[in-house]
């Protein structure tokens, strides 16, 4: 790792201690990874969480069980340092996190080591930092996501094919193909997308030629999707393809629009600028001075522009993308740099556009660390013996849940009195009698409850000219914990 990756990796681990938890479109990896940490056997996946909240599709396990593998020793080397006292599992959940982190990071750094075969230092250092001076690289390299599972193992890939397009080494067009095609048929299926651009563009400059194209990519998606088949069959306990079920789920159903819809040009308009910031407009004028880039926006907009008509839209689906925007900025920001000295001011323009975009980054920063009050509240709850002053049954809802709570939060030993629920559709005068001692749900009052602590959510941003800096994240009450009133009626 060079310096620029160590500033990355710092970046990355940063964002992990502002924010620690996890959201739920993140819980799936994340409870795999526990519940693979965790078990004793084989037989122990039928009690995973997996098991009992499936999800509305399921989802390869593969690389949760690879990363509670890479994270086992550092796991237990916390554990013999602490002697098992953490009250919870919570360091874990970091310590997994961090191991992610540094995955994402050497992915990045496989990449520019590409971009520096073909574009030279200079690009593969600004490629750096774009990427330093954006929030959602760095912020969501740490989230066990598919598309971060999946944007690691593409990245390498397209690290390759850059490479390639300058080297024209067969051996780096077979590394592209075949890290690409994994990606797809194992972690994400719409990286499809990705390897179809690639692919093409490797036929079209006869870096490939098509039967060797339909042979290896052929081969090595048979040899993914068997793989996955075998594991995930017996993770799931039934026969299932799980990319194969997700690809069916948005396409031929067309259900994923059931999450809400987007208008076409979303990514366009919205995702991009806010995610790329300053290298977002660099990028589309990368064209017009570097040649050698042209084929790399190609892609982007090949990737970005049929994924444009799917009205389900979030800016993850997009992530293989950005290592690939980044370039493109960072060509037109060396050429600035390289001229400096005839240029002055375009290059102060340059650098007054990445401060800008770091001064953005604190912004985002600001407000996602206040955006995980379901995680605060569950950490709160058995870390404060003034909210919880005995262990007890507690209940979870679906705010909650979603907001940070994960079985990373529960309590580190089995025999500690501490039980959970996520039973849902659940009344507000249920949980009495259903015996629950503490609750962690968005109700203010609760009859038979009182509430002992509440966790406060992001809520906009604010002005105060005041304070320095200036900016501040408004929070608003979101997640309150409530504790049995003992000995007294609902009422």
């Amino acid at each position: 790792m060079d310096g620029f990756d160590r500033l990355l990796l710092v970046l990355a681990l940063a964002y992990v201690a502002i924010a620690p938890w996890c959201k739920v479109e993140e819980s799936f990896a994340l409870q795999a990874t526990h519940d693979f940490l965790h078990a004793e056997s084989t037989r122990d996946v039928e009690t995973f969480d997996h098991r009992a909240f499936p999800g509305v599709v399921p989802r390869t396990c593969v690389p949760s069980l690879a990363l509670a593998v890479t994270s086992w020793v550092p796991v237990r080397a916390i554990q013999m340092i602490t002697g098992g006292a953490a009250a919870t599992k919570a360091s874990e959940q970091v310590v997994t996190r961090m191991v992610l982190a540094f995955v994402s990071v050497r992915s990045y750094g496989r990449f520019r080591e590409g971009v520096n075969a073909a574009f030279g230092s200079t690009v593969s250092a600004f490629t750096a930092i774009a990427c330093a001076v954006e929030f959602h690289c760095m912020f969501y390299a740490s989230r066990p996501l598919m598309n971060v599972f999946a944007n690691a193992c593409a990245m390498r890939g397209l690290g390759w094919w850059i490479r390639a397009t300058a080297t024209r080494n067969e051996r780096c067009v077979d590394r592209g193909v075949v890290l690409l095609t994994v990606a797809t048929f194992l972690l994400r299926c719409d990286v499809v997308l990705m390897l179809g651009a690639v692919g093409l563009h490797m036929l079209a400059t006869r870096l490939i030629s098509f039967r060797r194209a339909v042979w290896l990519g052929g081969g090595t998606a048979l040899m993914t999707i068997a793989t996955s088949v075998i594991v995930d069959s017996w993770f799931w306990g039934e026969l299932v393809w799980p990319e194969g079920a997700v690809l069916y789920y948005n396409t031929a159903l067309n259900k994923s629009s059931n999450w809400g819809t987007s208008p076409w040009h979303w990514y366009f308009s919205s995702a991009l600028p806010k995610s790329l910031l300053f290298a977002y407009p660099l990028a589309l004028v990368s064209v017009f001075f570097e040649r050698r880039v042209r084929p790399v926006m190609f892609v982007c907009a090949f990737y970005v522009g049929l994924y444009s008509f799917l009205p389900h839209k979030e800016l993850r689906f997009i992530f293989p993308t950005l290592p690939l925007f980044n370039l493109a900025a960072a060509t037109v920001l060396a050429r600035a740099w390289n001229n400096r000295a005839k240029r002055p001011l375009v290059t102060m323009c340059a650098l007054g556009g990445l401060c800008a975009s770091a001064a953005l980054v604190i912004a985002f920063t600001m407000a996602s660390a206040v955006n995980y009050p379901g995680g605060e509240a569950f950490h709160r709850l058995h870390h404060d013996a003034i909210v919880a002053p005995r262990p007890g049954r507690v209940h979870v809802d679906v705010p909650a849940a979603m907001t940070g709570v994960s079985r990373f939060g529960e309590s580190a030993s089995a025999s500690s009195g501490w039980s959970y629920s996520k039973i849902e559709d659940l009344d507000v005068d249920d949980f009495y009698d259903l015996g629950f001692d503490y609750l962690l749900n968005a109700h203010k009052v609760v009859p038979g409850y009182d509430a002992v602590y509440v966790a406060s959510g992001y809520d906009g941003m604010r002005v105060d000219l005041r304070m320095f800096p200036p900016l501040r994240a408004k929070t608003k009450p979101e997640i309150f914990i409530h504790r049995r009133r003992r000995g007294a009626d609902q009422s």
